[in-house]
């Protein structure tokens, strides 16, 4: 049975080589009997896997699925969310209130990820939900230090630091011309947040180094700290 508000959609001429007709059915049935391994591998296919209305109709149906799937931290939430993008079911298109009611979900999901999930899984989170739009910034701007300041200054260091050291390879399905840019305006905009924070906590090592990296970036230094992986002594 297909919920109220959703056109059925036919997904009976979906990849019989990746998906059994049982499984289409499925997919096309009841949203609580549909297994979560199922969920995740209709979601995360290839752009031409489905044709956009299959895209549309699945998204529409396994949306509200979407925040336990990410908390269960179990997935690969930016290919998840990838789906939302242009080539898939193209959330940009849909209806005005539609939209709204999804992105709003979606906030969620990353206000709650960077409330208790660390700097690196919420990177992971910001480069899916950037495929909507192309574009980050959106989202970036939905994150409110007075609502998880710790996760805002456990973000902006693990950013500067990784400025320090010249990487920019953050995003593995959002793929713009150039990352750095939103990335580096949103992590010095958050240095006093970092700042206040370091004060009122002097034994939080982030905030510290966040600190140390913030002031190096500012004086064109090199990073003090090794580099994982490449062989030499930490520079003065």
């Amino acid at each position: 049975m297909t919920e109220p508000g959703i056109r059925a959609v036919d997904l009976s001429d979906g990849c019989t080589a990746c998906y059994a007709e049982a499984d289409l059915a499925l997919l096309a049935g009841d949203v609580a009997a549909v297994p979560d391994e199922l969920v995740v591998s209709a979601l995360s296919e290839p752009s031409d896997h489905w044709k956009p209305e299959q895209w549309r109709f699945l998204f529409r149906r396994f949306t509200p699925r979407l925040p336990a799937l990410v908390r269960a931290g179990a997935h690969d939430e930016a290919l998840l969310l990838r789906g939302f993008g242009r080539w898939f079911a193209d959330l940009a298109s849909w209806p005005a209130d539609e939209r709204r009611q999804v992105e709003a979900v979606l906030a969620d999901v990353l206000r709650e990820a960077l409330a208790t999930r660390p700097a690196d899984d919420v990177v992971r989170l910001l480069g899916g939900l950037a495929c909507i739009d192309d574009d980050i910034r959106p989202w970036l701007a939905r994150l409110d230090a007075n609502q998880a300041e710790a996760g805002i200054v456990r973000l902006a260091s693990h950013w500067a630091v990784s400025l320090l050291w010249g990487e920019d390879d953050w995003f593995a399905w959002w793929y713009p011309d150039d990352p750095v840019t939103p990335v580096r305006e949103w992590t010095l905009s958050a240095r006093p947040v970092v700042a206040a924070f370091a004060a009122r906590h002097p034994d939080c090592k982030t905030a510290r180094d966040g600190l140390i990296a913030y002031d190096r970036l500012a004086r064109g230094m090199e990073s003090p700290w090794f580099y994982p992986g490449r062989p030499g002594l930490p520079l003065a």
